[in-house]
C-alpha cells in the first residue's frame, strides 16, 4: 500500500508526519529507498507486508529543513534510522546519474548538494 505524506509539522522538537489514510498498525523497518521515476523518497513500513510511506517532491524542503530531527508517523511511531537513511541516500545520489538525470539534479537542487 502506498501512503502519501500530506502533512509535516514540528512539535516538541519532533517531526510529525501524517497521511490521508487512517492510522495503520505497522512497524518501522529502518529502511528508506527512492522511486526516481516518480521523484519520491520512500520509507518502508511493515505489517507482514510492506507499505510505502512516500515523500513527494513538494515535501523535500521540509525533509531538508528537519533532516536532523527525529521523525514520527502520526506523531507516535518513530521512523527508525530516518535521518541516517536520508543522509546515506543524499550522499549516494549526489553526482550519480544512475538515478536518472532529472531526479539527481532535482535532489541536488532541493538539498543544496
Amino acid at each position: 500500500m502506498n501512503l502519501h505524506v500530506n502533512e509535516i509539522k514540528l512539535e516538541d522538537n519532533k517531526v510529525k508526519i501524517y497521511t490521508e489514510e487512517s492510522q495503520l498498525d505497522v512497524t518501522a523497518t529502518g529502511t528508506m529507498v527512492v522511486d526516481s521515476d516518480h521523484m519520491q523518497f520512500v520509507y518502508l513500513l511493515d505489517d507482514g507486508e510492506f507499505h510505502h510511506l512516500r515523500f513527494v517532491q513538494e515535501t523535500w524542503p521540509m525533509l531538508k529543513q528537519y533532516q536532523d530531527k527525529d521523525w514520527y508517523l502520526y506523531g507516535t511511531l518513530q521512523l527508525d534510522n530516518f535521518k541516517e537513511e536520508l543522509q546515506f541516500l543524499l550522499e549516494n545520489i549526489e553526482g550519480n546519474y544512475n538515478y536518472g538525470k532529472e531526479f539527481t539534479e532535482s535532489v541536488e537542487h532541493a538539498f543544496e548538494l
